[in-house]
């Protein structure tokens, strides 16, 4: 009796040092915790606005260059945490030179882009891409500050991530808009700080040019904060349209739209739809969505990924506004190569 006294003793001690541990490392996150302002203003003072009514609008998911093709990820069914070093330079590269690739877009969205994470080498790779596309003015906010203790027996550890805005134009504003809705502590600790990107321009006949760059709530267990997050969006794009401004949102929304057609693919790919699509009622009559029918902008991370046997789903698009023409969509293949999202280039005209 004495022994088995003296083992639940020792048992006893030791939850309390696990318990105490947790403890002390929830209230320091908790104390930490990133916590933005519901809208934060970027520097940005532009003065020339848009000389010209068409645009090139690009948009891509960089995966933070960390998700190329032989990459799988934990969280979502994988096994890997981050890639080797000799991989992530790979990646790096792939997305710098995918980047360059594009027809020349006005402006350009990117999501997922490291400044200071364990997962990407603690590349800053807001500062690679502003030094090498220093035709573009860039501008970033982050979405993601946190320390992330998964997996247990090795972590994620450090991620500084967000979102980044590339443009010819100088515009008059940036700003940061943060969704209202989010999980629920102590999951917040851990998980992004969605939020969209409003740039706002002058246009040749005095209105404006609003674009958005979004990357909306991800995973299985976000449907109702995405529900909400759209809802936040809708009333952003259709007030800022009712002002008699151009609107243009896009992004890594990670729904499909409302009238996504797996049938439309093209043979090579394993395709998904990703259930509740966006509502048909998101955006008013007159609106209209961009998107390439024929490639899916987006696989699955369980697996490595290979063709035709990795699922993909399209959930990388743009919404515009009625008084904004749709000339081109195209999503560009890469067999995700470098990312595992595809870009989205978008050409449009103003209706003046």
């Amino acid at each position: 009796m004495k022994f088995l006294r003296s083992l639940a003793g020792f048992l006893l001690k030791i939850i309390l040092i696990i318990v105490s541990v947790a403890g002390i490392f929830l209230a320091w996150h908790t104390f930490s915790e990133y916590k933005p302002e519901a809208t934060e203003t970027i520097a940005a003072t532009g003065t020339a606005g848009v000389t010209k009514d068409t645009l090139i609008i690009a948009t891509y998911n960089t995966g933070y260059c960390g998700l190329g093709a032989e990459m799988d990820f934990f969280y979502e069914g994988g096994t890997m945490v981050r890639p080797g070093k000799e991989s992530f330079d790979k990646y790096l590269g792939g997305v710098i030179g995918r980047i360059a690739s594009l027809p020349d877009p006005d402006i350009i969205f990117l999501q997922e882009v490291d400044t200071l994470a364990k997962r990407s080498w603690y590349s800053n790779q807001y500062r690679l891409l502003q030094n090498r596309f220093d035709q573009y003015h860039s501008f970033f906010t982050l979405n993601y500050r946190a320390w992330v203790p998964m997996p247990l027996m090795k972590p994620m550890g450090k991620v500084r991530a967000g979102l980044m805005l590339m443009s010819k134009t100088k515009p008059e504003v940036v700003k940061r808009h943060a969704f209202s809705e989010g999980y629920s502590w102590p999951m917040s600790l851990f998980m992004l700080k969605r939020c969209f990107m409003e740039a706002r321009y002058l246009t040749s006949d005095g209105k404006q040019l609003v674009v958005v760059n979004t990357h909306n709530s991800a995973f299985s267990d976000a449907a109702d904060i995405r529900e909400k997050e759209l809802a936040q969006l809708k009333a952003f794009i259709t007030d800022e349209f009712a002002k008699g401004n151009y609107v243009i949102a896009g992004g890594d929304w990670n729904q499909n739209p409302p009238a996504f057609d797996t049938a439309a693919v093209q043979d090579n790919y394993r395709v998904k739809t990703i259930s509740p699509p966006i509502p048909g009622d998101f955006i008013p009559e007159g609106w209209q969505y961009a998107w390439d029918p024929r490639h899916p902008t987006n696989r699955d991370v369980n697996i490595p990924y290979r063709d035709g046997e990795t699922l993909t789903t399209l959930i990388d698009f743009f919404v515009i506004s009625p008084n904004v023409g749709l000339l081109s969509v195209e999503t560009i293949p890469t067999g995700f190569a470098e990312s595992d999202h595809q870009p989205v280039v978008m050409k449009v005209f103003l209706k003046n």
